[in-house]
């Protein structure tokens, strides 16, 4: 009975979690969703996928995710260009880490032998995981699949090591999971400290109050699983080298002092915690930091670089020298952050941190709740008032957030609602301005579009990504004019002259323009240096057969259309082959070189 009641409980925990989520299976494309999993035909088609998930994805230089890119190009050869598939795989593997949370909080609590308070942590320790706000993200932005497949394989690696008796097996079975986890995501790096973190918290306590007889039961026991480890590391550096061509130094590349490198990390780790404890405010998908603050020492800045150092502290304290589940919980959660917090990595876009990052320090701290039950005794005068006092919480908790999950999930269902929500969350982010006029132009909203342009064009706003959009809709619009005004702001940026990829955008709007202008062999020229930058974008090679169709050259048209056609989304194929066939039939000059908008992401 108390099994049925255990797997029952088990059941409803994830049932509810489905529920709350279920809208996210009706959720379109967001972010880049639309560039990976919609305009790359190469996920559709050929054989190019094998390049690209070695190297190349998503224009990635430094980033290796042979294993996460895979399982991606798998679900677009599976689904084609249709989000709810996809979402549905995420909502899945959201709800399995939820059960692996489950399983490893069943095994941290093995020593109580109470099964119903065995049984109630288990709920407590799905429900808080699986309901908790900061993955709305991870589970709702497909690209997010990433963050949601390394935390399974590192809970993977956990249980393993804590279920699996052989002394061969524990150590072959962590080490693949761990080398799994590598290819899925960097963040893994984190792993074998948080491993060696749970072994203390599960199996070691010393009893004879000596630290250093504690520290070598603990290697005596694992010393195979670290070592296999640490080759399985070994190995996954080696592939890494073979595909990429270099190892990166993470401590390279970075002109920030060192205070101020101090500074920043206080600050991400102070918000992570709170991202924890209270997730419902402050949630959005961007969050641009000025960093240049952390260049210098404030009374507030003090007293966060304080706080968080006494934080770590007293979790080390707690851990080593009391053997503390207190302590061991919050160095867990410290090393699950560490791959975040920019100690030894340069910022890579405008957010200093983002939400779904604290996903796997809360699988951690969830399942490791039960050893805090067990090793936090109550006064009988007390317990009678700790129960209903801590049930009570836990409830309101979990009502507030229910509703941020279900008031949340519709932002994140298409680009305009969450480039809309970011803006009125970051309204002077230049970012969220650029992607919204960019979320316009896709869903043919001009009327909106052509306003945020006036108004980015009144507040004198230095964006050329976001000039380079507006002369995308005037090219849209047959508006040569207005594109070639554009155009020219954009031509003097230093993000043209350094962006590879905004360059090839805006050579191929300025051959579009050309087209327009009625300046064909001009335009034909630029188009054919758009193609050989990216032959795998259709977009250039339509514009190009627009262009020698209206040269009459209707055979060359005809070849260079087709092979474009064959490169776009199936449900696009159509409307575009009759466009090209209108175009060479009726031979008329003006007509528009793509009546789908360029994009840049």
């Amino acid at each position: 009975m108390h099994k049925r009641l255990t797997y029952v409980v088990a059941g409803i925990a994830l049932i509810v979690t489905a529920l709350v989520y279920w809208p996210v299976v009706h959720a379109n494309f967001v972010w880049d969703d639309w560039l990976d999993f919609h305009d790359m035909p190469w996920l559709r088609q050929g054989d190019e996928w094998k390049h690209f998930i070695f190297r190349d994805y998503n224009g990635w230089t430094n980033y290796f995710r042979p294993l996460g890119v895979a399982l991606l190009t798998l679900q677009v050869r599976l689904f084609g260009d249709a989000p709810g598939p996809m979402h549905a795989v995420s909502l899945g593997m959201h709800l399995l880490n939820t059960l692996l949370v489950g399983l490893l909080s069943w095994r941290c609590g093995a020593a109580i032998t109470s099964v119903p308070k065995r049984t109630y942590l288990l709920a407590v320790s799905m429900l808080l995981y699986g309901l908790h706000p900061a993955l709305i993200e991870p589970v709702s932005w497909i690209s997010s699949q990433f963050d949601l497949v390394v935390t399974m394989f590192m809970l993977l690696g956990l249980l393993a090591n804590a279920c699996i008796k052989g002394a061969c097996a524990r150590p072959t079975v962590v080490a693949i999971l761990f080398f799994l986890a590598a290819c899925t995501k960097e963040s893994a790096v984190s792993f074998p400290l948080m491993l060696v973190v749970f072994d203390w918290a599960v199996f070691f306590k010393r009893h004879d109050g000596r630290l250093g007889s504690a520290i070598r039961a603990l290697i005596s026991r694992n010393w195979p699983v670290y070592v296999a480890m640490l080759f399985a590391g070994i190995v996954y550096l080696s592939f890494r080298h073979w595909a990429i061509g270099k190892i990166v130094n993470p401590f390279a590349g970075s002109s920030f002092p060192v205070f101020a490198r101090l500074q920043e990390a206080c600050f991400i780790y102070l918000h992570y915690w709170k991202t924890l404890i209270w997730p419902m405010s402050g949630m959005s998908p961007i969050h641009p930091v000025d960093v240049q603050q952390f260049n210098l020492a404030s009374p507030s800045s003090v007293l966060v670089d304080l706080a968080a150092i006494g934080i770590v502290a007293t979790g080390l304290y707690l851990a080593l020298r009391r053997s503390s589940t207190t302590g061991c919980m919050i160095v867990a959660m410290t090393v699950a952050l560490l791959p975040v917090l920019h100690v030894a990595s340069a910022n890579f876009d405008s957010s200093l941190y983002h939400d779904r990052y604290v996903i796997t320090a809360l699988a951690v701290v969830c399942a490791m709740l039960p050893l805090l039950r067990l090793h936090m005794p109550i006064a009988c005068n007390r317990a009678r008032f700790a129960f209903p006092l801590s049930a009570s919480i836990i409830f309101f908790w979990f009502v507030f957030a229910v509703i941020d999950i279900r008031a949340t999930l519709p932002l994140w269902s298409n680009n305009v609602n969450l480039w809309q929500w970011a803006l009125t969350v970051n309204p002077d982010s230049v970012e969220a301005k650029d992607s919204l006029l960019s979320a316009y132009i896709d869903t043919k909203d001009y009327a909106n579009a052509h306003k945020l342009i006036d108004q980015l064009l009144a507040d004198h706003v230095q964006c050329a990504n976001c000039m380079l959009n507006a002369a995308i809709l005037a090219v849209t619009e047959n508006d040569p004019a207005r594109a070639a005004v554009a155009l020219e702001e954009v031509k003097t940026s230093r993000e043209v002259a350094t962006d590879k990829k905004m360059l090839r955008m805006y050579i191929l709007a300025t051959g579009e323009t050309l087209v327009l202008q009625g300046h064909l062999e001009d335009a034909e020229q630029l188009l054919r240096i758009a193609m050989k930058m990216d032959p795998l974008d259709p977009q250039p090679k339509l514009s190009l057969a627009i262009a020698l169709a209206l040269q009459g050259r209707k055979d060359e048209a005809l070849i260079v259309g087709e092979s474009a056609i064959v490169l776009l989304p199936l449900d696009e194929r159509g409307a575009r082959r009759k466009k090209l066939d209108d175009t060479i039939a009726s031979g008329i000059r003006s007509a528009r070189p793509t009546d789908q908008s360029t994009k840049d992401h």
